[in-house]
């Protein structure tokens, strides 16, 4: 080649300068019109790397790659070589909590020596003490950004950060790392509404009777009797009954734990937002957000648990009625010779499915307000005119409706996020299952996911009904 300036033409006459990935990777192709020419012409190295800079590339030039190419050109021509490369940025690390309780009420039932299931000494109480650490928080990492090919910077993302589990009864150290029990008593995690709380306990010596009447109390609460017809009980905490629920109304926010049985007639309802421990169930009416256990039998009752339906006394039964799990259901027998009518759905996720009806509410009234407000501003804009220029209190009026409105984008955001993470829970069925030891018998109905099918004839256990490719089967375990 002649002259730099020659050789600087030929390079931008017989060559592309592509860059790609975002501005991570850059590579150069030659024309394949120089296929045609007998003889190249001798290239140089820097004049390439002069060539690169002119069109962008001037970080992360590979050198070997250049003086390959510049050596032996003719073996590079048709092709794409890759011949610069930045640094990809490192995202940061989002932030994560370390719960630093042990909670029970996420543990299943413990299995003694002899085989034997306990579903009495469950350890349900757990204490702390003022000042106790519940839950640490290892902050969120920017991230270390990356340098594209031209030299820009390339933004790394940083982690999301995550709010510590305060509830009732905690504080927030001034480093805002930890969360500490602001009073001694028995304290609960619910994963579910991502908060610890800490109770006190409110005892009944007898029975809930006129004697006491309907209690209402920000903790858990003990009855060494039964809950008598027509009685109502709410505790923001756990509730624990030493005798009967007869037709009651039982909501925790907690565990509930019936040492006795229920017998509810189709009245009255259980309902609590961790698990429901019973000796037996009869006509009753149960919600629990994680699981619901029981010894001896559920007979004609509707059931509804967010996770389990466990059932492992050696005679255990489940007849009649519904029994809806968001997981898993487990029994000894499954309906009854007399092909009682028993239905049961898995993989449903109650409350799941009401807190995404819950959502779609509070979006569609929330998409309603951010209208009004875009609106109001819009009309705040045409009065500032050219200059933008308003009377005081039309500015601050502006101003309000600016913050409101974006609150209302983070409220949104937050909305669409919780949506994102149900939709893919509800999606997931491949932990539904029933498990029946003994024997299911005819008249029972199964729904898997969206899958249903009758049982026509008695199947013989130990069976596991679970979903495969997209239809019920049924197996040995």
């Amino acid at each position: 080649m002649a002259t730099r300036q020659e050789e600087m033409s030929w390079w931008a006459k017989n060559s592309k300068v592509t860059i790609d990935q975002g501005g991570l990777a850059a590579s150069l192709s030659l024309s394949e019109t120089l296929l045609e020419e007998q003889e190249l012409p001798a290239l140089n190295y820097d004049c390439l790397v002069d060539h690169l800079r002119q069109n962008g590339v001037s970080y992360g030039v590979d050198m070997v790659s250049c003086q390959q190419l510049v050596m032996n050109p003719r073996a590079y021509i048709g092709g794409k070589t890759k011949i610069a490369m930045g640094k990809e940025p490192i995202n940061g690390e989002n932030a994560s909590i370390e719960i630093m309780i042990n909670n029970e009420s996420e543990q299943s039932p413990r299995m003694l020596e002899d085989g034997r299931v306990d579903f009495y000494n469950l350890g349900v109480v757990n204490t702390v003490l003022k000042g106790q650490l519940l839950a640490r928080k290892t902050p969120a990492t920017e991230g270390i950004q990356g340098v594209g090919v031209g030299g820009a910077a390339l933004m790394a993302k940083p982690g999301r950060d995550v709010r510590l589990p305060a509830g009732k009864n905690t504080t927030i150290s001034e480093d805002t790392l930890n969360l500490l029990a602001d009073a001694d008593g028995h304290v609960s995690y619910n994963p579910r509404e991502s908060k610890i709380n800490v109770f006190n306990v409110f005892e009944v010596k007898g029975d809930v009777d006129f004697s006491v009447g309907n209690i209402d109390f920000l903790g858990n609460v003990k009855v060494n009797g039964s809950v008598l017809p027509g009685f109502k009980i709410v505790a923001a905490g756990d509730i624990e009954v030493a005798g009967f629920v007869d037709g009651a109304i039982l909501e925790a926010g907690g565990d509930i734990l019936i040492r006795g049985g229920v017998q509810m007639r189709s009245k009255g309802l259980i309902k609590a937002s961790g698990t429901v421990r019973s000796r037996f169930m009869q006509g009753a009416n149960v919600e629990a957000g994680l699981d619901v256990i029981v010894r001896d039998s559920i007979m004609h009752c509707h059931i509804s648990a967010g996770r389990h339906v466990l059932m492992e006394a050696q005679k255990s039964v489940i007849v009649g009625g519904l029994v809806r799990a968001g997981e898993e259901v487990r029994t000894r027998t499954l309906g009854s010779p007399m092909a009682t009518p028993t239905e049961i759905e898995v993989g449903v996720h109650p409350h799941l499915r009401t807190e995404m009806q819950e959502l779609q509410v509070r979006l569609k009234e929330l998409y309603l307000h951010v209208d009004k407000t875009k609106k109001a501003l819009a009309l705040l804009d045409n009065m500032a005119g050219v200059g933008n220029q308003l009377p005081p209190e039309k500015e601050a009026l502006r101003q309000n409706l600016t913050h409101t409105y974006e609150h209302y984008q983070h409220e949104e955001e937050e909305l669409m996020y919780r949506r994102s993470e149900i939709e893919v829970i509800l999606l997931d069925t491949r932990n539904a299952k029933v498990f029946v030891t003994d024997v299911a018998y005819a008249g029972v109905k199964l729904t898997l996911g969206q899958q249903v099918t009758y049982l026509r004839d008695p199947q013989r256990g130990p069976v596991v009904y679970g979903i495969s490719d997209g239809e019920i089967t049924s197996s040995r375990f």
